[in-house]
This record gives C-alpha cells, structure tokens and sequence, in this order.
C-alpha cells in the first residue's frame, strides 16, 4: 500500500524492538540523512548503525537486537 501511495522505500523491522535502542537508530538516520544529502537510505541505516556502535559503552549497548531488526525495503535513486 504505501509503495502504491508513491512511497519509494520503507524502513521495516523483522521484529519487536527496544524503543530505547530505537530512538537513537531512528535520530541517526536522519542526522546521517541531513549530513549528507547524497547517502540512499539504506547508507543512512548503516551510518547510524555503525555510529551506536561506536559510541556504546558496553557491549550489551552494541548488540545486535538493538539494531539488526531494521532493513530499508525499495530504495530511491541516490
């Protein structure tokens, strides 16, 4: 429905997720997304994905039920 409606692309989850982890993933994106207007989605997903990574202070804040649920389905041109 939402591709009929003219949406290129979707962020979707595989399943349940920590709004916790959420959050930030999702404020990422669109900072990644602002940064740098040439990135497709799905970089904007890896960026902010790899940055709550990075900046996790253990390693139960860089794993991936915090984050592997997320895909981009469809994709616009970059």
């Amino acid at each position: 429905a939402f591709f009929y409606s003219g949406a290129r692309s979707l962020l979707v989850s595989h399943w349940e997720v920590e709004s916790d982890a959420a959050v930030p993933l999702m404020v990422g994106i669109f900072r990644a997304s602002a940064a740098d207007p040439k990135l497709s989605h799905a970089e904007a997903l890896q960026h902010s994905i790899l940055t709550m990574i990075d900046n996790a202070k253990s390693d139960e804040d860089a794993h991936p039920r915090l984050w592997a649920p997320f895909v981009v389905v469809g994709e616009p041109k970059k």
